[in-house]
């Protein structure tokens, strides 16, 4: 009888230390997004995003490491409700500072990850790979001190690269509709950025080659595309419009800030199969974030 007693103490041992490691929550996430996301106004499912959290000491933090930290980029992933990772993550005993990327990536570096934007931002998204334009956009939040007590952690992104719109209208002397192949191209641009993941700051790579970016298009008469932020300086082309075979050139001066949408109104005065093609141009800029 006492070695049967002594097997259900053990028991009861073992099932008692069970239940205080699972009464520790799992972590629940809530992401907020711009309504100026690439690809919609919110995510969609099947989106994946890269989380890091960094647990405090005493009342400091460390700085996040690419390694080493509570969470070393966890992939999470949208299923239309909720965000879900390939393992259940549980809450630290201490409070933590989050950083999290849209979409997911695989850096070498937290201080500077090398990110490359698509040239061709019109291909389009497959049901395994995201489009050029979607690809090309970064999303970056931080949420500081969080603890178990909150309950969840909120993480607010942000836009760190910046966003282009190019609108073609049709002056008064235009006639008829725009040709079916019409294209526009952000000319002169380096398309390599410099992350960093520590405090959300991008810059243009200082060895990126300059390319050529073929915008999205989202109708005949609107292009869209993600852009390194970077200045173009006026005496190198910045836009050009092809239509029929023909393609038409614009100088322009332009600084890409990180974070804002710039919006480039191209007013076609003439029909494009006029011996001279007028062209008028209006640029403004508005923050996305």
């Amino acid at each position: 009888m006492k070695k049967i007693i002594v097997i259900m103490a053990l028991l009861g041992v073992m099932t008692s230390c069970h239940k205080e490691s699972s009464n520790v929550p799992q972590i629940c996430f809530e992401m907020d997004i711009p309504s100026t996301k690439a690809t919609s106004t919110g995510f969609e499912s099947g989106d994946n995003v890269s989380v890091w959290a960094v647990e405090y000491m005493s009342e400091e933090v460390p700085e996040l490491q690419i390694g080493g930290n509570f969470l070393n980029n966890e992939k999470l992933t949208y299923d239309g409700t909720s965000w879900k990772g390939g393992r259940t993550i549980y809450w630290s005993d201490k409070a933590c500072d989050f950083y999290a990327v849209y979409p997911y990536i695989k850096p070498t570096s937290v201080e500077s990850h090398i990110f490359e934007i698509a040239a061709d931002q019109n291909s389009q998204k497959t049901a395994d790979v995201l489009g050029g334009y979607e690809a090309s956009d970064i999303l970056y939040a931080k949420a500081e001190a969080v603890d178990r007590e909150d309950g969840k952690v909120t993480l607010t992104f942000h836009h760190v690269m910046s966003k282009c719109v190019v609108n073609v209208l049709k002056g008064p002397k235009f006639e008829g509709n725009f040709p079916e192949d019409i294209a526009v191209h952000i000319y002169n641009t380096v398309t390599t950025a410099d992350f960093n993941i520590t405090n959300g700051s991008v810059e243009k790579f200082p060895d990126g080659r300059r390319n050529t970016i073929t915008m999205k298009k989202i109708s005949p008469e609107r292009f869209e595309a993600i852009v390194v932020p970077q200045r173009i300086e006026r005496h190198t082309p910045l836009i050009e419009v092809s239509m029929g075979g023909i393609a038409y050139l614009l100088e322009y001066s332009l600084t890409f800030k990180p974070g804002y949408l710039h919006i480039i109104n191209l007013t076609l005065n003439t029909s494009p199969d006029q011996e001279k093609f007028e062209i008028s141009l209006d640029v403004s800029t508005d923050d996305m974030n």
